[in-house]
């Protein structure tokens, strides 16, 4: 239920969470089909993802093929 009556839903598509006294940066993106959580940090070998599908069941994980894109709005 909408808090205004008028209002629209609103979707996320992205969220970044930094965790400082662990270093590590969580990135949670939507995609057609699921969601993609991309875990990242300098104290990991490599960074790792999970790709979770529409029913929310982790349907791919392992090390993450592409590099870690830090937008430039974070500092």
């Amino acid at each position: 239920m909408s808090i205004k009556p008028s209002a629209r839903q609103c979707y996320i598509r992205e969220q970044i969470v930094e965790d400082l006294p662990s270093g590590l940066t969580l990135q949670f993106e939507a995609f057609e089909g699921g969601v993609r959580l991309t875990i990242a940090s300098k104290a990991l070998p490599a960074n790792r993802e999970i790709v979770f599908d529409t029913e929310g069941a982790a349907s791919k994980t392992g090390a993450c093929k592409r590099a870690f894109r830090r937008p430039s709005w974070l500092h």
